[in-house]
């Protein structure tokens, strides 16, 4: 009985890198391009400076509000009153699927008026949303 000589491990085997590749460029983009649209979100804000909570959640707001130091409400950069701002509301609270489902993210001036924030804070509490989440900066 004549054995055949395994030649399997001469023989190399040429790994194409280009679909690898292909994909690390597109999830390159893909962040460059969700970074871009996170930071059209935030007007430029002095917010207050508080501890804030400890653990960091990274749940998406879904909704969120900032408070210039004039009063005005900006949304998407787009300066609103309050009755579009109820508007937007309903609308984010039916996309995200009721007032449980959304917690929006309010960034309110430390300059601005404390009453217009209240009153922003009770229309939210009105539509049912009881978890709203309010932006500072960590104490330096």
């Amino acid at each position: 009985m004549q054995f055949r000589k395994d030649n399997s491990a001469s023989r190399s085997v040429a790994i194409d890198m280009t679909p690898m590749i292909d994909i690390v460029f597109q999830l390159l983009i893909f962040f460059l391009v969700t970074a871009q649209m996170a930071e059209r979100t935030r007007a430029d804000l002095d917010l207050p400076q508080e501890s804030g909570e400890e653990a960091m959640e990274n749940a998406l707001a879904g909704l969120t509000i900032n408070i210039e130091a004039d009063g005005s409400i900006v949304v998407d950069e787009k300066r609103i009153d309050l009755v579009a701002l109820d508007q937007l509301i309903e609308d984010a609270m039916a996309q995200a699927g009721g007032p449980d489902a959304l917690k929006p993210l309010v960034r309110a001036d430390r300059n601005c008026d404390a009453g217009r924030l209240n009153e922003i804070l009770s229309r939210l509490g009105a539509k049912g949303l009881g978890a709203v989440r309010l932006a500072t900066e960590r104490s330096r």
